[in-house]
């Protein structure tokens, strides 16, 4: 008795389902029990193969088990414009069809019993209470082909919006996951997540964020927002609502909502106060849920001209000369977060022209441009950087850049590429620019392949721009003026907070650089091993800026306070 119990509670509810309905009889079971049994499929699918059901008797099955209707498909073509609603990788991944709108609700067939789990999350997703059906598998293929075909695609691309978003995509394919924040979003129950994501986006935008943290706690969760380097919560939502607003996020980045176990990438194009902002999206599991942050990318906030980023004329021009060489090696370097993108990205539209061929290899593509071959790390197949350079190097390249030097075999190939007639520029994690030949000598690299390939060195670091409606003026002290070669009694500026930087003193950063031209003389004490000490010294006789000279200029200007600028510029012979 016990045991017939156990036998029974091991049939799957399918198959439960379809004997209480007699589609087939209990002695068919084996076929489906054998371990032997090759195929390797669904119960579904593996049902219907054995000719034991049909999808449409799965379907009743599983619609009467549930109360909910059957779907069964119609003559009529499907409304094309059901295919904006729901995301093509979405459906097909989850068996799923929106299948009409009608009075403010979305009608969705699934074919699979698992994915009416989905259907919370397409409320989220669409703003639109769900009502569910149940359909045959090749109902719901039916109307998949149907809707993602060659058809909709027409369809779409006579559309005005779609020219409109095509026109900001730099790679010129169809971008259907561009979110405008500027749309109310729909009323009820989901518009409320709705509405909270497209305010915090909205907020971030405003402010000027360049990250946003959705962080989960015990029993709240909190969302800050990095502004200028700092960062500064916003009032949280409460606590029952942080896993469909981190939902709401990852279907709009087509991640896996399902997966909350590992950590996951993603991205979002949105579109609002006129421009569009990229947003690269990743999430962590910790031990009270999925925190995320979201870093934007705003490529109009590339300045075309290098003094924009805040190198001084001398600067600018001694990289300008720099890059514009035949070939040769740039590297720039700083600490994660102190713009080194940004700079390089600078360089690379200056010399982005019809006659030279740019490629590029970075990990992950931050922006995307015209013109340049850009290449995504993809560590999982074998794509490395320096894979992907001994690739470029069979693809006629004039200019390359690697997204960062961490190994000996990528230095190699970089400086291989200098030797050979191309322009490399590059990226490299050291406390200044001159450290980074200390560094690469350490990487096996040998002084006399720098001292010919090297042509600049540059370094940075970001900080914090004083108010200009609130700065406040102090005269220096002798003491300091002598410590740091500024003028006795000096004016100086201090930050002091008002209602045009929300209290802080400070609105938006600057860069401090130092940009190190490898001339003849420095060239040459590189390849006779001179100290770091003595190339610092020797830079600074050629008439060229450290970071500290740099810093103290903007300190003199009255853009940045002196403690700001000492606490990132400060080096170790200062």
């Amino acid at each position: 008795m016990n045991s017939t119990c156990d036998l029974t509670d091991q049939i799957p509810l399918l198959v439960k389902l379809l004997l209480a309905k007699d589609i087939f009889p209990p002695q068919k079971l084996k076929e489906i029990n054998d371990p032997k049994n090759p195929e390797n499929c669904s119960l579904e699918s593996l049902l219907i193969k054995k000719g034991l059901a049909t999808d449409k008797q799965i379907a009743e099955a599983y619609a009467d088990y549930l109360f909910m209707p059957l779907y069964e498909g119609t003559d009529e073509k499907p409304d094309l414009q059901l295919t904006t609603i729901l995301p093509e990788k979405i459906c097909r991944d989850y068996m799923l069809a929106p299948v009409a709108i009608r009075e403010g609700e979305l009608d969705v067939a699934f074919a699979k019993f698992d994915g009416i789990s989905m259907a919370d999350e397409l409320q989220l997703l669409t703003g639109m209470p769900i009502r569910c059906m149940f359909a045959p598998i090749s109902v719901v293929e039916g109307l998949l082909d149907a809707m993602f075909s060659s058809g909709s695609a027409n369809f779409i691309s006579q559309s005005d919006d779609y020219h409109a978003d095509s026109e900001d995509s730099d790679t010129g394919e169809v971008d259907d996951s561009l979110l405008e924040i500027d749309k109310a979003p729909p009323p009820g129950p989901d518009g409320r997540v709705i509405r909270m994501v497209n305010q915090i986006l909205e907020q971030a935008i405003r402010v000027g964020a360049s990250d946003i943290h959705i962080e989960p706690f015990e029993d709240s969760c909190a969302i800050r927002l990095r502004v200028d380097g700092t960062l500064r919560e916003l009032a949280p939502p409460p606590r029952s609502l942080f896993v469909p607003i981190v939902s709401r996020f990852k279907i709009l980045a087509k991640m896996d909502i399902a997966e909350k176990r590992v950590p996951q990438d993603g991205a979002i194009a949105l579109k609002g106060g006129g421009k569009r902002i990229d947003l690269r999206v990743n999430t962590v599991p910790t031990v009270y849920g999925e925190k995320m942050v979201m870093r934007l990318l705003d490529k109009g906030a590339i300045p075309l001209e290098l003094t924009g980023l805040g190198f001084d004329e001398r600067q600018s021009k001694d990289l300008i000369e720099s890059i514009e060489m035949p070939h040769g090696l740039m590297l720039v370097t700083g600490p994660t977060g102190s713009g080194k993108s940004t700079t390089l990205y600078a360089c690379l539209n200056k010399l982005n022209k019809p006659d030279t061929n740019i490629c590029t290899v970075e990990d992950p593509v931050e922006y995307k441009f015209k013109g340049m071959n850009q290449v995504q790390v993809k560590a999982m197949v074998g794509l490395t950087f320096s894979s992907a350079l001994r690739a470029f190097l069979r693809q006629d390249p004039d200019v390359i850049m690697v997204g960062e030097v961490r190994d000996q075999e990528t230095a190699q190939i970089c400086l291989r590429a200098a030797l050979t007639g191309h322009f490399v520029l590059s990226t490299i994690h050291t406390n200044d620019s001159l450290s980074a030949v200390n560094r690469l000598v350490d990487m096996g690299i040998e002084p006399f392949l720098l001292a010919s390939t090297l042509r600049v060195l540059e370094a940075q670091r970001l900080i914090r721009r004083l108010c200009p409606d609130c700065r406040e003026p102090y005269d220096c002290n002798a003491e300091t003026a002598k410590e740091y070669g500024l003028e006795p009694g000096q004016t100086l500026y201090r930050p002091k907070g008002c209602e045009m930087c929300r209290g802080s003193g400070y609105r938006g950063r600057i860069g401090v650089f130092e940009v190190v031209r490898i001339t003849n003389r420095i060239s040459t004490m590189i390849q006779n091993r001179a100290s770091l000490t003595e190339l610092r010294s020797a830079t600074r006789e050629e008439g060229m800026k450290l970071l500290l000279d740099s810093g103290l200029d903007k300190v003199r200007q009255g853009i940045a306070s002196l403690e700001d600028v000492l606490t990132v510029a400060m080096s170790d012979d200062d």
